[in-house]
């Protein structure tokens, strides 16, 4: 599916303008007069390209407060909230729950088109490190918790008579879980298993303090 900008407003004159305005530069839009309606037709919000437009005040729950549990969904797609009612508050607590950009009525057509255009090329980069990084998590998904664990303390520098007596294990059974991760995850040293899982494997199994 290729990007959309999902245009969710309860006036329909908005939805209609900003549509149109949006279509003049090429871009494909689908209106919602509220997020019930939206989240319903979609259906797995993680599964969109593009980004969201979002207004504040609608029936029923503000947009804030879907933007708020859509985050805490694991929401990605970028969120740009719109309100004819800017304040600063308002504009505080939209970047606090998550929101991409806000935006206030009237907009500007060609601020409109710098946010939008910037939100969908964010997504798009967010969508190609996803997919570089999704075979390593495949990979590592093959270990076996001991094997995790040691990789673990291997990311942090331990060597493996170290390893050893952390988990009371005799050197040449941790040298063997260290062969069976450099197959696993099909590198053939230390060096270049830290340059191509450092980042994911510390944020899956390393431990910081606090």
């Amino acid at each position: 599916m290729g990007p959309k900008i999902w245009l969710i407003d309860d006036d329909v004159a908005i939805r209609d303008s900003l549509s149109l305005l949006l279509s003049t530069v090429g871009w494909q839009t689908q209106t919602f007069s509220c997020a019930q309606h939206f989240q319903r037709q979609v259906g797995n919000l993680n599964d969109l390209a593009g980004c969201i437009l979002l207004d504040i005040r609608m029936p029923g729950k503000t947009g804030l407060t879907w933007l708020h549990e859509w985050i805490q969904q694991g929401l990605t797609l970028p969120v740009i909230i719109m309100t004819g009612h800017g304040n600063i508050d308002l504009c505080r607590r939209a970047f606090k729950d998550g929101a991409f950009e806000f935006l206030t009525k009237p907009i500007d057509a060609d601020l409109l088109f710098e946010v939008v255009g910037a939100a969908i090329e964010q997504q798009k980069k967010q969508q190609e490190a996803q997919q570089r990084v999704q075979p390593l998590q495949q990979k590592l998904s093959l270990l076996t918790r001991r094997e995790k664990q040691i990789l673990a303390q291997m990311m942090t520098g331990y060597s493996s008579k170290e390893i050893a007596q952390r988990f009371s294990l005799s050197p040449r059974t941790v040298e063997a879980h260290r062969a069976n991760i450099f197959i696993k995850l099909d590198v053939k040293s230390l060096p270049k298993l830290l340059q191509i899982y450092g980042g994911i494997a510390k944020e899956k199994y390393v431990k910081t303090p606090g």
